[in-house]
Parts: C-alpha cells; structure tokens; sequence
C-alpha cells in the first residue's frame, strides 16, 4: 500500500492533458461531484518538486513501469478522475481517463477467479464479490476506466464517459466555485439538500444537515501556496451566523494550536472567514514547503 501511495504522489505532476470538469459526463440525479485535474498540479511548485524527484529516483520509476506493464494502469499519463452519486453509501460512479491500457487491465481481470467478465454491448464489465464491498469496472479503448459498485453502475458510467446520458445541470454554488481559482487541480460539491432524500443519518447529522442547503470546495496553486476555497450555503439567514462562529472557531483551535505544535504552525499560513447573507465563504493558504517535506518523508518510507 506505501508504494502506491508514493506512486501515487510522483505521478501527480505528469498528468497531462487533463480537462476542466465536463458536466455532460455527470448523471442529472447526482447530488454529490469529486473532480481531480491534474494538469495544474504539473506547473506548481509541489508539481516541479515531484518532477524532479521521479527523474532522481530509478526505483520508483522501476515501480512505475511495473504497474503499467502488470495492471495496465500508467500512473505518468492518467489525466482527471471524476466520481458522483446521489449520496447513497457506497453508491457512485466513477471515471478515470488516461493512461489506460484495456488490453492488459481485461487480461489482469481474467487471469483472477475472483473476478467475473460479463459482455454489454462492445464492452466487458469485471465484476468482484471479493473486499469489503462489492465492485466492478471497465477499460475502454479510448483510455478511460470506469468503476462502480455492480454492473449496472458501471453500464450507466460507460454511457456518461461517452456524453450520452441525461448531464446534471449546473448549481449556483457549483457555478461559483468555478471562479474562485484559476486552474484548481480539486473540485468538491454536494447538493446537501437533495443528499437528504436518499441518505439515513443519525440525530446528530440531520441536525446539522438541516441547516446547509448545499457545500464546495476548490484547491489549487495560487501564488506559490496551496489554497483552499469553500463555499456553504445555509438554509437561512437565522442559522448562518452560528455555522460562521462555529467555522471560526475550529480555525481558531487550529491557530491556538499552532503555537504549540511546529508541524500546524508550517502548514497553516493564513486563513478567513467571511459572510453574506446565507453564503458563508472560507479560505486557507497551505505552506508548500511544509508539504514538499511530508511528501520527502513519505517517499523515503515508500522506496
């Protein structure tokens, strides 16, 4: 698992190509949207740093080539992934594309009894009982990957992949989200209010579900820091000021704890919290060097 967590975070910077979130590839009835783009990551200071470090590190490159040739999965080409859902446990879809070669991932599905192929149309679905929870994929020849947890989802996921089905139109918060960065490498929104419909939570949740209509989040390169932007829109006036302060308040914790603990002090540089209306709006600024050292240390561990 280590060595693919380091795989993982050297790959990051290569990811070319790698597109803005296409909404004609999202399902209309999905309440929740995670979208990673990769291409920004590339030019940032974490991205170079990562670079440089793959070029000087002949073992995890050997690893990479491994993977590729025994998965069909080159980590170094993989553009965006994409997942949505409605918000049901353990229920989504999601799309990799880039860097797949379905030829060697369909031959690695065969070649284990504990995966079964079933045809849909020009397409086979791997499906596998084996794990915590069920799961099931494809590889496409255009170089995508589709997951889901059975083969209905991941039929579903082939038919958006291709910008068939039925796409989610676009959410004020959502269209929000899109300007707060230039090029964000992270996409996060969840139609909270739609999420309730679907999901059972527990008295705690619902309380707190009840009060937000609906929630974002982008991350990306800005100014040689890494910065966060949330959006959350609450479901009135009256309950705003009281999710603000309690914003404030975990941020303040983190900031009193700063002066005791040097790692938060190095990765929290700065951060605000503002409001208008029902619209509660946060930003933090990340310390890239803090991260290019976590990141140093868990390669060495990996390697």
């Amino acid at each position: 698992m280590k060595i693919f967590y380091a795989l993982a975070l050297i790959s990051t910077p290569f990811f070319a190509s790698a597109k803005p979130l296409d909404l004609k590839k999202v399902s209309a009835d999905s309440n929740w949207i995670m979208h990673m783009n990769f291409d920004s990551v590339r030019n940032s200071e974490i991205g170079i740093f990562m670079e440089d470090a793959f070029e000087n590190m002949p073992e995890v490159q050997r690893k990479v080539l491994k993977v590729q040739e025994k998965y069909g999965i080159h980590p170094m080409k993989i553009s965006s992934f994409t997942m949505f859902g409605t918000g049901e446990k353990h229920k989504g879809i999601g799309i990799l594309e880039g860097g797949i070669n379905a030829e060697i991932v369909s031959g690695f599905a065969q070649s284990k009894d504990s995966i079964e192929g079933s045809k849909v149309g020009e397409n086979t679905i791997f499906s596998s009982q084996k794990g915590r929870r069920p799961m099931a994929f494809t590889a496409l020849e255009n170089g995508r990957m589709i997951f889901g947890p059975d083969r209905d989802y991941v039929s579903d996921g082939i038919f958006f992949a291709n910008g068939f089905g039925k796409s989610i139109e676009l959410h004020p918060i959502h269209q929000s989200l899109t300007g707060l960065l230039v090029d964000p490498g992270f996409l996060f929104f969840a139609n909270v209010k739609n999420v309730m419909e679907v999901v059972e939570f527990n008295e705690w949740g619902r309380s707190m579900a009840d009060k937000i209509d609906s929630c974002g989040m982008v991350i990306g390169d800005q100014n040689g820091e890494l910065k966060l932007v949330a959006l959350l829109k609450t479901t009135s006036i009256e309950v705003s000021e009281p999710i603000e302060n309690m914003v404030r308040g975990g941020l303040a914790m983190m900031e009193m704890k700063a002066g005791k603990d040097s790692n938060t002090e190095q990765i929290l540089n700065s951060y605000q919290v503002t409001r208008e209306a029902k619209i509660i709006r946060v930003e933090v600024e990340i310390s890239n060097s803090f991260l290019i050292d976590r990141i140093k240390k868990e390669i060495n561990k990996s390697v």
